[in-house]
């Protein structure tokens, strides 16, 4: 595999505040504690963590009781008790609990996660790699849902159409017997003859798992002997050992919107826009009423929750002491709770989640007093070889496989026109260009001020060229059925839904193709640190 970097600033939506972070740090330096390119960062981080023995000790022994459920090997047993020790520090990253993996950018922050510490590790800051599972995320649309392509190139969406009660957390969500269905769709992926491996990489998902456990299980089976550590913020411990950062949540509740909301007005001020809005009354919890997840607002002196009413600090305080399972953190103090229980030293982040902590670092010199280095994730297009043959075929390129589905078949048709049409239109092409720059530089010497209007009528003649010749390529790929076929592959594996891979194809599209060790592969090929979109050829 030889990988080629496409810039950001190449790819369709990217923000001018994540452009910024991967190419110009220097420029939005103050919305974050390190810059992601400087090496010695992570020694600094690391030097800022206060590892206090009895909360990496408790969190340790829950970290060992969950991996132990989800098939975590003694590499994963090594690393959580180097963390409990005090040994090492965390390199962390997470996302939400995806059908069949959901994205394959989940499984892209694992890898980098996980080469990110082994390269701590080997250059003398001992790192452990950690998935933190998004489980107490509600909105069960986010997750019920992957898109694969099967044996014959086609797009499979699937989706878990079961009931789901609103507000839920999404990893206490149990699968029901209809995932069996989509378990079977799911293996049209793995050709025949591999069947078994097919039925052990979807053994997780099967009815009564809940999606955490499904997900975590996959995750460990992807990553056997790499010594990923899978983490379940919803275990009850993790919640009472969260207790002084909620409780600093509540007492301080408006004193933190303010900073937020602060740093809002500086990012602006400095051109970018905020990536988390708080409405005027929000705080940064969340609270467990009647099986709902509900946010917590203020109001007045005092708080409010749908269906409780009222709140007054001291009986939210009284809550927190005796049911802090009850509470959690919103999309800005994850991090913070997150980095209180664990030594971080670095999180890797998605592109547009790393814009988050531009604001979120406000809390983190409120709240922990320091922050870890923000990396950005390996980001991949994955190239396999009948897909390369017909780029090379077609003289197209991944980027030019991102236009729109009708202007990638002119591309190809334009490619299978009759041997001596295609001839003829290069060759009257460069008569043409030819006649019209003598004619031009005539023009000119005759009278200087024409050189414009000469210009302008070489584009315009040119431009009535090319569109005879789009013509062409259209009533060719009228002609020729396979020109649809050969276009829907491109797109259904460069730009599937027209979206980049790895935000819509599952990563369990690839391992159908190339198997379980195409992670050990992609973590011998992968540059990192890079901060731009990765196409590699499989």
């Amino acid at each position: 595999m030889d990988p080629h970097c496409i810039p950001f600033t190449e790819i369709p939506h990217t923000s001018r505040l994540l452009a910024d972070y991967l190419y110009r740090f220097g420029s939005v330096s103050q919305f974050y504690a390190h810059s992601p390119h400087d090496s010695s960062a992570f020694t600094r981080a690391a030097g800022q963590i206060n590892r206090e023995v009895s909360r990496c000790g408790a969190v340790a022994d829950v970290l060992a009781e969950q991996n132990r459920r989800w098939g975590g090997d003694a590499g994963v047993e090594q690393n959580i008790e180097r963390l409990g020790e005090g040994k090492a520090v965390a390199v962390v990253t997470g996302q939400q609990v995806g059908l069949f993996s959901g994205p394959a950018y989940s499984v892209y922050k694992a890898l980098t996660a996980v080469h990110l510490a082994e390269k701590l590790t080997a250059e003398g800051t001992p790192a452990v790699p950690v998935f933190w599972m998004a489980t107490e995320d509600h909105d069960f649309a986010e997750v019920n849902h992957c898109l694969l392509l099967d044996r014959r190139d086609q797009l499979l969406p699937l989706r878990d159409e079961s009931a789901h009660p609103e507000s839920v957390p999404v990893g206490r969500t149990e699968l029901t017997y209809g995932v069996e269905l989509l378990r079977r769709q799911a293996w049209k992926m793995w050709p025949p003859e591999l069947a078994g491996e097919a039925e052990e990489i979807l053994s997780s998902y099967a009815p009564g798992a809940t999606y955490a456990d499904a997900f975590a299980r996959l995750l460990a089976r992807l990553f056997a002997g790499r010594g990923l550590v899978i983490l379940d913020p919803m275990h009850p411990k993790l919640h009472e050992l969260s207790q002084p950062v909620f409780r600093r949540a509540l007492e301080e509740a408006e004193s933190l919107h303010a900073a937020v909301r602060g740093r809002d007005r500086e990012l602006e001020q400095a051109g970018y826009h905020a990536q988390v809005h708080l409405r005027d009354n929000a705080t940064l919890l969340f609270v467990m009423v009647n099986g709902k997840r509900v946010p917590l607002r203020r109001r007045g002196s005092g708080f409010h929750l749908a269906g409780q009413g009222e709140q007054s600090l001291s009986a939210l305080l009284a809550a927190l002491e005796s049911a802090p399972e009850r509470f959690s953190a919103n999309v800005l103090l994850r991090p913070i709770q997150q980095d209180w229980l664990l030594p971080t030293a670095a999180y890797v982040a998605g592109p547009h989640e790393a814009t988050y902590f531009a604001q979120a670092s406000v809390l983190y010199e409120k709240l922990l007093g320091r922050m870890p280095v923000i990396v950005p994730r390996v980001s991949l297009t994955l190239v396999p070889p009948k897909v390369q043959r017909l780029m090379k075929k077609y003289k197209l390129s991944v980027t030019d496989c991102w236009h729109a589905l009708e202007q990638v078949r002119l591309r190809v048709a334009a490619q299978r026109l009759p041997r001596g049409l295609s001839r003829q239109l290069e060759k009257t092409q460069a008569k043409i260009e030819k006649q019209l720059t003598e004619t031009a530089a005539a023009v000119q010497r005759l009278d200087p001020t024409l050189a414009g209007a000469a210009e302008t009528s070489r584009r315009k003649m040119l431009y009535q060229f090319e569109k005879l010749r789009r013509k062409a390529a259209r009533a060719q790929a009228e002609r020729e059925e396979i020109v649809g076929r050969h276009t829907e592959l491109l797109c259904n594996w460069l730009h599937p839904e027209r979206d980049l891979q790895e935000r819509r194809l599952s990563f369990l599209t690839f391992v159908a193709r190339f198997g379980q060790p195409l992670v050990e592969r992609l973590l011998g090929e992968i540059k990192h640190p890079c901060p731009d979109h990765q196409v590699i050829s499989l």
